[in-house]
């Protein structure tokens, strides 16, 4: 046995056991102290940036919910204000039977604009303090299929705006009315108040979609998304029940109910939880470690089979050759160690061309060459990969720039617009309201279709605030067809031809300026738009250059920039379906005719 064991690992003092020896105390115990100390590195740095990108997620989520809900205490906000609704407001409250048909019509009215105005609203409902009630719902064919028709329901949710007398939140109500539908959403009420004399009418109040609350909308695969990525993120209100962010068959359940049915049998689960600013709900991240566990454990069992495998490959190999190449492995190994990753290693050995050996020389010469050119490429890479960082950095603060600046002037409106209101400076709250109304309109999804009627409200709301600007120098009469009203138009067309009329049609015109909006669909079922002022009108080189500009298709035009923005537009939306004809005899006035084709298979979007 003794010499079995002596041929196998050379003699006790012998260079082979002392390489042996060597090669298990100074190769395979590092390897096996690194090995472990880096999975757990490792596995800690995993961990450590999963809970970083769940806050920053949570962070982002937070700022995402903060601003559709000022978008839409924005229209609420924006119907507390309108003169209209408190009239109307007033007299259901008051009012008989009679009148209610007629003034509940109006309110109506009144409701699905507001309704159209937000995607997220879903429905909305104005409850008289004489419990008389008008509501709209944008998915229901019938009063009866919403909860609206319940007076005990109704009655509720008046009860609970009355009582706070502010802004006031009812979460994860179903506005379904039916057993076989589940349709839950946000309800925000707010009383409604005369402007001066503040004497409460009743409250109105809108139903959001409660997927308003989530980063992105919710997936019917909840358990699927949960194991792809490790987290699910719900809302809880301030009673800890789940209000967004799961099955309808969860919602409006403890979430301690929740989490022992979704995640008793799962070990590891830890929780990220943030407080929505301005509101009582609070997102909560439940984190699956079990998921980034599976895929260390996964990666540190591959790296100890590679290791072992790669142990005994390596022992065996030093076992054979170390009585014949001792004294080359040691040069071999000598060559090895002084090469630092840089410059030129080369290994002087005596072994002829049919030696293994030689072949791990020249082989290490080529890795060398390889490294070095590999080193140099990554230095390249990294100035490069340095640079695109910079860039990315500056775009995404370009981003937010973008993204922060209307919110901030949305906000800073209402702010002036209610010291406006607590000065009972009315006039001033109007025009503030239309501003932002028109600011709103303008900022948002510019390449979306909406129907006439929502472009012609938002131009009336323009044109209010530009004759107050000059003065009341001109008017101007719509004479448009119901039908006409109906027909979808992209947004922002006919915004440039008013503009244009104004700033320069009228320029001289102190009094009696008249600009005409007539509508209507022709038997080809194009849209005609004409609009016609009676200003001074152009001169036959303005005219000509227009039409040449409308016929060889040219770049944008910096002295005309609002009529050429409608010419490149209609080109982009609509080709060659679409067209513009200019009409203008000087001193007398001018003519812009608007042909507009019917787009197909295209959602219309009533505001």
């Amino acid at each position: 046995m003794k010499e079995y064991i002596e041929g196998f690992l050379g003699r006790k003092s012998s260079i082979q056991r002392k390489v042996i020896a060597a090669y298990l105390l100074l190769a395979v115990l590092p390897i096996i102290i690194i090995t472990l100390s880096a999975s757990f590195i490792y596995y800690n740095r995993i961990l450590e940036g999963a809970y970083s990108l769940v806050e920053e997620n949570a962070r982002q989520h937070e700022i995402v919910v903060q601003e559709r809900m000022d978008s839409l205490k924005g229209v609420l906000y924006e119907m507390l204000i309108n003169t209209e609704c408190i009239r109307l407001a007033d007299s259901i409250n008051s009012g008989d039977e009679d009148s209610f048909l007629v003034d509940g019509s109006h309110m109506e009215t009144l409701l699905r604009r507001s309704v159209y105005t937000y995607q997220g609203i879903k429905s909305a409902a104005f409850i008289a303090d004489n419990r008389q009630y008008v509501t709209y719902s944008k998915f229901y064919g019938s009063i009866n299929e919403s909860i609206w028709s319940d007076e005990e329901q109704r009655n509720a949710i008046y009860d609970k705006v009355n009582k706070e007398q502010q802004l006031a939140f009812a979460a994860a109500v179903n506005l379904s009315n039916t057993k076989e539908r589940d349709d839950y959403v946000i309800m925000m009420g707010y009383p409604v108040k005369h402007l001066k004399t503040k004497v409460q009418e009743g409250v109105l109040i809108m139903a959001l979609d409660d997927e308003m609350l989530l980063f992105d909308k919710g997936d019917e695969a909840h358990g699927e998304k949960r194991a792809a990525n490790g987290i699910t993120t719900v809302i809880l209100d301030d009673e800890e029940k789940v209000i967004a962010g799961v099955a309808s068959i969860d919602v409006n359940k403890k979430y301690e109910d929740y989490l022992s049915e979704k995640f008793d049998s799962i070990k590891g689960i830890s929780e990220n939880r943030r407080k929505i600013e301005g509101t009582v709900w609070t997102i909560v991240n439940i984190i699956d470690t079990a998921v980034y566990r599976r895929d260390i454990y996964h990666l540190v069992s591959m790296v100890f089979v590679l290791m072992v495998a790669v142990t005994c490959f390596f022992f065996l190999l030093l076992f054979v050759a170390s009585r014949k190449y001792i004294d080359t492995i040691q040069k071999i190994a000598q060559g090895i160690h002084d090469y630092e990753g840089i410059g030129k290693g080369e290994i002087q050995v005596d072994v002829g061309e049919e030696d293994e050996l030689y072949v791990i020389v020249g082989q290490f010469h080529k890795m060398t060459t390889r490294v070095n050119s590999l080193v140099e490429m990554l230095r390249q890479r990294n100035e490069e990969i340095k640079e695109a960082a910079i860039n990315q950095k500056h775009a995404e603060i370009k981003a937010l720039e973008a993204q922060i600046n209307p919110h901030f002037l949305f906000n800073t409106l209402d702010s002036i617009n209610w010291r406006a209101i607590e000065h009972d400076e009315e006039e001033i709250s109007d025009m503030l309201g239309t501003l932002g109304s028109l600011l709103r309109y303008s900022v948002s999804n510019i390449d979306m279709e909406v129907v006439l009627e929502a472009e012609i409200s938002w131009l009336k709301k323009y044109i209010f605030l530009q004759r107050d600007r000059f003065h009341n120098s001109f008017d101007c009469r719509y004479n448009i067809t119901e039908e006409a009203m109906s027909f979808p138009i992209y947004k922002m067309l006919l915004q440039p031809i008013i503009e244009n009329i104004i700033l320069h049609a009228f320029e001289e015109v102190r009094e009696g300026g008249m600009i005409d909006v007539m509508a209507f669909v022709r038997p080809d079922e194009k849209l005609e738009i004409r609009i016609k002022d009676n200003g001074c009108g152009m001169s036959e080189e303005a005219l000509a250059e227009i039409r040449e500009e409308i016929k060889e298709k040219r770049p944008l035009n910096s002295k005309s920039i609002g009529i050429s923005n409608i010419i490149h537009r209609l080109r982009i939306y609509y080709q060659e379906e679409a067209g513009l004809t200019v009409k203008s005899t000087l001193e007398e006035g001018s003519e812009f005719i608007l042909l507009i084709p019917k787009r197909k298979k295209r959602e219309e979007i009533k505001l």
